[in-house]
Formats: structure tokens, C-alpha cells, sequence
């Protein structure tokens, strides 16, 4: 039995085998067959030329109204199969055969319903021959699809269909399409319930107990195809016709631009039409529409025009705050860039439920409500500071990231790292006591520098190879290293250079995208003599990850030079990275130092050097490399260098601004705990504090005396450490005293004090309510 068994089995594998060579050899004969689609039109967007529009195409081509009937005939539909070889599969970019020159859009969202209708008309701009369209779908229902030539003739469409894996709709015609301009109408549906991303409802319950509804979005990165079909790419601008429809009673509407006309009980009775001025060109995720019952404050900026407010009417008393500053950047930003603001207007609105702290919709900011409102009388000086912060960041979006937009996203660090840092110029120019520069240490570089040092980090400028990597480069390193490394390269060209290549290139490529070493170029050009090759400097910076440890010694040949070599810094000793780097894990590094007996210097020490050597200032007791910690470094310094510092801190600590004070506090615990320091150099160098009055000194060592109470705190040497916080503290406690009054950075600086008092046992602390009454209990 078992010997005719194994001969049947045997016997119908064979049959098996035979049939599948059969079907293999078939689907051979499939793929190598010519494509008659392929007609050479469609090419990579990979390998196009991003430049502006080709010639032939005018940027302001003719547009058919939105109110013009569209042809009877329609073609619908919603799914279908395809194969992987059919070109719409094979790449996620939209091709650059195709360029959408405008949108005339039209919006109904039905708040109580919690969905939406809307019709959208692309004018396309179409280069090459071309077999097939495709816009970005996400969600939506598209029920009528109808492409148009531009003499007003319809093409006959063999199919249409949405091909989700790349979020595309499909429209494929009966006829190659030639070059020239088509319009492309599509009906769709949608939901504004389930998402807080995309087209939404907001509610919030207002001081009479209602429930009140809004219709909000928020686009950025690739939520506008789940609003209406588009061209969802950055290196895509168009101008944008926006029409909203909103209730008569109690509602506004409000977008991108101010409103050209209103149309009341129209389509139908009890709604208002809500017709927009024709935008600027912009990118898809820049585009808002919110439809909703709030209140507004105004002012006029410099140039007349109107810089609104908006929030829900029982928290209006709470916006004035974000009014007087906010159009006190936007008019210095203006001054800064040499670039006036382009749009007729500029709104900013708080949203009771967001997803982000904010989004730099071009003339329709919007805000998580913690990050835009602030009550004086309620709200602490971390909060004002905050919404302060926020706001900058976003008005400075207004021209690095919408009047000149990044290529693709892996220059995501050119819209965020630059707000990031501008956002420190236009707090300062406000708020003229807070100390933004030194704060920035505080705040950004050393938060970064920690993340920098370990293997999990990633280059500035990250390839993205596909749209799901796209959220995961919105993190710490596009924003903060590109902060950091900003006010690196504006600290060895100057001020004034940097300013001037900033404006030359924002006034270069206004209206389009840009790359990287876009602004390195103009930059270069604007340097005195070209003596700076600052594309080679700063690709050490931007094209690998991680940072230099400068470790500083005396020369042993010359006890009158210091010695720097470079190494790679990783907060993990024994971390081994498998990661190789074009540079080697080698920078191009501004080296400045100062000491008591000479100015500040600077010296270059290159990637492709072994070491460099610099005169130690002659009769100089101290010397402190890095000066206020504008290199993107640490610096270790031989023993006997590190006890000129600890004595100089001991003696006169104020011979040292207050970011140098804290930079060799951060880099002090740094290194100690990746075992280049001995700790015992470390509390010799904080021992100084007891007479440390200044906050960003205090908010570095504060973070790291924290951090090495918790991992005392189940050792023998636990009681004596808390010991010794307090007596760090106890003076500028007492000094400071309970009351949440003085200076901003006093306020601040008190915060950390009492923490650091009552985590450690200070005794007024157990008395009464005084550290809840901090936000400390």
C-alpha cells in the first residue's frame, strides 16, 4: 500500500509541476510584451527635472469658473484591480509630466451630519505624451470623474478608479493625451468624524454648557488628498480658488485668503456660499478650511494689513497676548528677511482639539489652544514663553517653508530647523529681556546634543524613500540640530552675512522649492571674498549624524601651544556603530576659544586633518574653547585645563557669560557618564553653584543633578547627595523666596530651585502648600 501510494503522489506532483511551468511561461510572455501605454511621457520623478513650469505652460493659465456646467457625461468609479506592471503601480511619485496650475474648489461640510461634499477643478499643465492621470485620493468617495481639453472638449475616459497602496486616482482616457493644458473635474464625499487630521469636526462645550461643532483641517504632511483630490506633493504649487459653504446663522468661514464675496441662502436656504480670493501659489498642505462660531481680536501690521485672533467667544480675553506679539515678529521678520509678507491678510486660531502644537497654514494659522491663548493672571511665565515661542516658529513659516517650500521632504530640516531658530530672533526682538540666545542652549542645543550622541540618531537631511517615512523625520534632529547647526554657520560668517545670504535666497526662490545646498549657494555668495566653501563645511554637519568631541590638551612639544584633536562622541562607551558615514565621523569645525587674556578667536580645524594646533594665549591663567556654545560640539580639556576652569568658576564665575557656564556644565556630566571624565571633576566644577544666579546655567545643571539623584536613589550614597542639593540650593531659595514674582528668568529660574529643594528634602518644602502652589507638590 504504501509503495502505490508514494507512485500516485509522485505521479500527481508531476502533473502539478507541469501546470505551473505552463502558467509561469504564460506570464512571462505578459511581462515582456511592449506596454502600447508606455509612451514615453511618463518618466521618474526621481530623474525629472524639478524646476519651474516648462515652457508653453503659463504659471496663471486660463480657468474655467467653478460654477460652469460640467458635461453630461461622467464616468464613476470607485475600485479596481491592477498589476504591479502598470505604470501608476510601479512609482508612489506623481509624475512631473503633470503639473497642476490651479484649483477651483468647492466645500460643504455638514457639522451635524459629521461628513462632507465637495467638487474640485484642476487645470493641468501636461508635458509630454501621456497615457494616464493620477491625483492623491485618501478616504474619499469620488463620484463623478470628467477630464476636459483645454479648448472645452471632453475626453472620453476608458476607466477611473482609486489604486489605494499609492493613495492615487486613476483616470485613464481613450486617447493619449498630448501636451497642453486639461482640466480635471472630480464629486467626491467625505467624512469629518473618526480623524483629527485631514478635513474634521472639532467640538467644545462653550461657557453655557452647549455643545458646539466646527469643520477644521490640518493637511501637513499628507492629509489634503483625504480632503479633495490633489497633487498632495511639496515640489507641486498652485493657486487655489476656495469656496466654502457654511451655516447663515452664527458661523464664519475662513481660509487661506480673505474673503472676496458671500452669497446668503445659497444653494439652498439657510447657508451662506463663502467665495475666497484667489491664493498665491502654494503647496497642497499649506491650504485651510475652517468653518466655525469664534470671536476675533485685530490689529494692522506696518503695511495696513489686517492680523486677526480667532478663538471660541468665552476665551477672546485670552488672545490679546498672541496679538500684541505676533505682529510685532511678523513686522521684524519682514525688516529681517528684506521680504514683505505677500498675503492680504494674516489670522491665527486657536482649535479646541489639534493634533500638532501648530500648523503654518499660509494667512490661516493654526494652533493647539495652550500654544496661542495666554491669561496673565492664570497662566505661568513657561506658558507665556511657550505661546510666545510657538508663534514666532510659526510666523517665520510664512517665508521659509510657504514662500520657499522644500523639493521633497527629505528637506524637511529647511522649513523646521530654520523656524526653530528664527523663532529665537523674532522672541528677542519682543521680549528684550529673556535672554533668547543664551536660552536656545538651554532649550535646544543640549536637548539635541544628548539625542545626537547616541546610534538611534539620523543625518538632517534624511532620504525619504517612501510617503510612511515621511512623519518619522518630524522629530528632534530636523528641528533642533538644524536650529543648532544654523546658529553655527551664522556664528562664523556673521550676523549680518548670514542675514544678507537669507534674504538673497528667500528673494531667489519665492514662489518655488528648494534644496539644501540651495542656500548654501547663496550663502557662498554673499561671502566676502568666497574664502568659504560653505557647502563642503556644512554637508559634515547636515549628511551625517551624530557630533565631535574636541579633546583639548597642551601641546607635549610646546608647553605654550594647546593641542585639539576630533573624535566621534557617543554617550554609549562600549557602543559600536555598523552605520559608515561618507565623512568618516569627521567635521569641519569652527574651533573659537577665549581666555582672560585675549579676545575671541577662531580656528578651522577640517575633516582631513590629523589635529590642530593653536598658540595658548600668552599670560593666560584659563582658557575656554567653544565660546557661548555656538559649535554644534563638546569639548574635553586635560585635567590640568579642566582645574583652571573649576578655579576660574570658584573665583569669578561671572569672567564667563552664562551660556559658557553651561556648556561646560552639560558637556562636564556628558562626558563623565560616557567615561571620559572622572565624576569627581564634575562636583568640583558644580561646586561653584551656591553662587550661581543666572537661569540657563541653573536650568542645564538642574536636569543633570536630577537625573543623578534618581540613579543614586537606591545606594548608601543617596542621604548624603540630598544633602548636598540642598545646601547648593538653600541660599537661592531663601533669596528668592515662594512668591511667583520678579523677572521672567527669576520666575523661571525659581521653578528649578524649588524643584530641585523639595525633591531632595528641603524642610519649608513639608510645610504648608508652597511647592503645590509651584506646580511642585
Amino acid at each position: 500500500m504504501g509503495q502505490v501510494f508514494i507512485r500516485r503522489s509522485t505521479a500527481v506532483l508531476l502533473l502539478l509541476v507541469g501546470a505551473l511551468c505552463i502558467v509561469c511561461v504564460a506570464l512571462l510572455v505578459l511581462l515582456l510584451a511592449p506596454d502600447w501605454r508606455a509612451t514615453g511621457g511618463e518618466t521618474s520623478a526621481h530623474s525629472m527635472s524639478l524646476d519651474a513650469t516648462p515652457p508653453g505652460i503659463p504659471r496663471e493659465a486660463p480657468f474655467t469658473p467653478r460654477d460652469t456646467p460640467a458635461p453630461a457625461t461622467t464616468t464613476t468609479t470607485t475600485t479596481t484591480t491592477t498589476t504591479p506592471q502598470e505604470p501608476w503601480a510601479r512609482q508612489y511619485r506623481i509624475p512631473r509630466s503633470t503639473l497642476p496650475h490651479h484649483y477651483d474648489l468647492y466645500l460643504h461640510p455638514d457639522m451635524e451630519q459629521g461628513d462632507f461634499t465637495g467638487k474640485v477643478t484642476i487645470l493641468i499643465g501636461v508635458t509630454a505624451p501621456m497615457t494616464y492621470l493620477v491625483s492623491h485620493v485618501k478616504k474619499l468617495n469620488v463620484t463623478s470623474t470628467v477630464l476636459v481639453r483645454a479648448d472645452g472638449g471632453e475626453v472620453p475616459l476608458e476607466r477611473t478608479f482609486e489604486y489605494e497602496p499609492n493613495q492615487f486616482w486613476v483616470v485613464v482616457p481613450d486617447e493619449v493625451l498630448q501636451p497642453g493644458n486639461y482640466s480635471l473635474t472630480m464629486e467626491f464625499t467625505g467624512t469629518l468624524t473618526g480623524s483629527i487630521v485631514g478635513f474634521y469636526r472639532s467640538t467644545y462645550t462653550n461657557a453655557a454648557g452647549e455643545k458646539r461643532y466646527m469643520a477644521t483641517s490640518k493637511f501637513q504632511p499628507t492629509d489634503a488628498r483625504s480632503a479633495f483630490p490633489c497633487f498632495d506633493e511639496p515640489s507641486f504649487k498652485s493657486t487655489f480658488s476656495t469656496t466654502l459653504i457654511r451655516p447663515s446663522q452664527d458661523y464664519i468661514a475662513l481660509s487661506n485668503m480673505p474673503v472676496l464675496k458671500e452669497i446668503q441662502d445659497s444653494p439652498q436656504r439657510g447657508l451662506t456660499e463663502v467665495v475666497f480670493m484667489k491664493s498665491v501659489p502654494m503647496v497642497t498642505y499649506l491650504a485651510c478650511f475652517i468653518v466655525c462660531d469664534f470671536q476675533h481680536v485685530e490689529i494692522l501690521t506696518k503695511e495696513n494689513k489686517p492680523f486677526r485672533v480667532y478663538t471660541t467667544p468665552d476665551q477672546i480675553s485670552r488672545a490679546n497676548y498672541s496679538l500684541q506679539l505676533g505682529v510685532n515678529v511678523l513686522n521684524y521678520f519682514e525688516d529681517y528677511f528684506k521680504v514683505e509678507y505677500p498675503l492680504p491678510k494674516q489670522d491665527m486660531i486657536a482649535i479646541p482639539d489639534f493634533i500638532s502644537g501648530a500648523m503654518e497654514h499660509w494667512g490661516l494659522i493654526t494652533y493647539r489652544e495652550v500654544n496661542l491663548l495666554y491669561d496673565p493672571k492664570g497662566s505661568s511665565s513657561y506658558n507665556r514663553q511657550r505661546v510666545a515661542a510657538v508663534v514666532a516658529h510659526e510666523l517665520a513659516h510664512m517665508w521659509f517653508g510657504n514662500l520657499v517650500t522644500l523639493e521633497w521632504w527629505d528637506d524637511l530640516w529647511l522649513n523646521e530647523g530654520f523656524a526653530s531658530y528664527i523663532e529665537y530672533k523674532g522672541v528677542a526682538h519682543y521680549e528684550k529681556d529673556w535672554d533668547m540666545e543664551g536660552q536656545f542652549v538651554v532649550d535646544d542645543l543640549h536637548r539635541v546634543m544628548t539625542l545626537d550622541g547616541q546610534l538611534t540618531s539620523h543625518p538632517i537631511v534624511q532620504p525619504v524613500s517612501h510617503p510612511d517615512e515621511i512623519t518619522e523625520i518630524f522629530d528632534t534632529i530636523s528641528y533642533s540640530k538644524g536650529a543648532s547647526v544654523l546658529r553655527m554657520l551664522e556664528d562664523f560668517l556673521g550676523p549680518e552675512i548670514f542675514r544678507k545670504g537669507v534674504s538673497q535666497f528667500l528673494q531667489k526662490y519665492k514662489y518655488q522649492n528648494a534644496v539644501t545646498r540651495n542656500l548654501w549657494e547663496e550663502l557662498e555668495a554673499v561671502v566676502p571674498g568666497r574664502g568659504l566653501n560653505i557647502t563642503s563645511i556644512m554637508d559634515t554637519w547636515t549628511r551625517q549624524m551624530g557630533l565631535p568631541v574636541l579633546n583639548v590638551s597642551p601641546s607635549p612639544d610646546d608647553p605654550g601651544k594647546l593641542e585639539v584633536t576630533q573624535t566621534r562622541f557617543l554617550s554609549d562607551p562600549t557602543a559600536v556603530s555598523d552605520l559608515d558615514s561618507p565623512y568618516g565621523y569627521k567635521w569641519d569645525v569652527p574651533v573659537t576659544l577665549i581666555s582672560d587674556a585675549s579676545t575671541r578667536e577662531l580656528h578651522w580645524f577640517m575633516r582631513g586633518d590629523q589635529n590642530l594646533v593653536v598658540n595658548k594665549p600668552p599670560g593666560s591663567t584659563w582658557v575656554k574653547f567653544n565660546v557661548a556654545q555656538y559649535g554644534y560640539y563638546r569639548v574635553n580639556y586635560d585635567l590640568t585645563l579642566w582645574r583652571d576652569l573649576i578655579a576660574l568658576l570658584a573665583t569669578n564665575p561671572e569672567a564667563l557669560s552664562p551660556p559658557d557656564r553651561a556648556s561646560l556644565i552639560d558637556d562636564a556630566f556628558n562626558l563623565a557618564s560616557a567615561g571620559q571624565l572622572p565624576y569627581p571633576t564634575v562636583l568640583s566644577l558644580i561646586a561653584y553653584l551656591d553662587r550661581e544666579t543666572h537661569y540657563i546655567p541653573w536650568a542645564t545643571a538642574s536636569s543633570h543633578l536630577d537625573k543623578m539623584g534618581r540613579l543614586l536613589r537606591r545606594t548608601e550614597a543617596y542621604p548624603n547627595f540630598r544633602k548636598y542639593m540642598v545646601s547648593l540650593v538653600k541660599g537661592h531659595v531663601e533669596k528668592l523666596g515662594w512668591e511667583d514674582t520678579g523677572s521672567h528668568l527669576d520666575r523661571r529660574k525659581r521653578l528649578w530651585l524649588m524643584f530641585l529643594a523639595c525633591s531632595n528634602g528641603y524642610e519649608p518644602c513639608m510645610q504648608g502648600s508652597q511647592g503645590a502652589s509651584l506646580g511642585l507638590g
